[in-house]
């Protein structure tokens, strides 16, 4: 395999190197990083390395209640004519059948893992997580991003049954960015600001703790002209103490998050321990009524 041309690329040394163990060694990743790090835009760097592989990509996010719409998803990105096959297995014979290698990167992974909600669709289950350990021995590449590392992680079923897995997922850390790395990213999506403020710009990414998400921000204020009058120092600080407020601190779906987990457990729980329950709660109540 020739050198991937990374030059497009946030973080391009990791790109490139992930891209080969990808690739030649269809070495199965669970790439590790947090919200706001740029896990996102790794992905879209990789899908811009080569037209010629079968870059598949999809968000369990958006597909964890309805296990079909990731087949249709990842089935519209292969360009092939007919409907989705019904598994993933049946997706893999219809790619694997040419000599086009395959990737599959998989975003917020850990969306169907520990995870007792309700809705859940049930292909998700631990046969799912067997099917993709089986991709290595079709040539089929796989990286999954999570949050953090995958081994810890389990797969609940809706009886609340927690069960292990025999995915086996090579951990690799999203790299801390460099000052190099961002002022390239700055020169490439900035080229209007001047070398001081791309240089203050720079300084303020490196020490955020979300910079992928507040360069976003600046962008679009920028473009917005937001305190266009000024001195670039000043409105640099404003966004930066603006978007401290909106989403530094305890944001309305951080504060449900937990309830709803909470919940979900509570639900899970009680599934499974109401039927234990049933036959002493009747004996109590007949007592009660005086029949026993």
């Amino acid at each position: 395999m020739q050198p991937p041309n990374c030059g497009h690329c946030l973080r391009p040394a990791q790109t490139s190197r992930i891209a080969k163990e990808l690739l030649e060694q269809c070495r199965p990743i669970n790439l590790i990083g947090g919200r706001g790090q740029g896990r996102a835009r790794l992905l879209d760097d990789l899908m811009g390395i080569d037209p010629d592989i079968f870059w598949l990509h999809a968000d369990l996010k958006e597909h964890r209640y309805r296990f079909a719409g990731l087949l249709e998803t990842l089935w519209d990105q292969t360009g092939l004519i007919g409907y989705p096959p019904p598994t993933l297995g049946g997706l893999v014979d219809k790619l694997t059948a040419g000599n086009r290698p395959v990737c599959l990167l998989l975003h917020h992974f850990d969306a169907i893992l520990d995870n007792p909600d309700p809705n859940l669709d049930a292909g998700f289950d631990a046969a799912f997580l067997e099917a993709l350990n089986a991709l290595k021995n079709r040539g089929v590449s796989l990286l999954c991003v999570t949050r953090r590392a995958y081994d810890p992680y389990g797969m609940l079923t809706r009886s609340g049954e927690r069960r292990g897995s025999t995915l086996v997922l090579e951990p690799e850390a999203l790299a801390p960015l460099s000052r190099a790395e961002i002022r390239a990213e700055l020169d490439r999506c900035l080229p209007g600001l001047d070398a001081n403020d791309l240089d203050l710009l720079a300084a303020s990414l490196l020490r955020h703790r979300h910079p992928l998400s507040f360069l976003g921000y600046v962008r679009r204020r920028l473009r917005d002209g937001d305190v266009a009058a000024w001195p670039f120092d000043e409105r640099l600080s404003h966004w930066e103490d603006k978007y401290r407020v909106r989403y530094g601190g305890l944001t309305t779906a951080d504060a449900v998050a937990p309830r709803h987990r909470i919940s979900s457990w509570y639900r899970a729980l009680f599934g499974c321990i109401k039927p234990l329950l049933t036959g002493p709660i009747k004996q109590l109540r007949r007592r009660l009524a005086g029949k026993d």
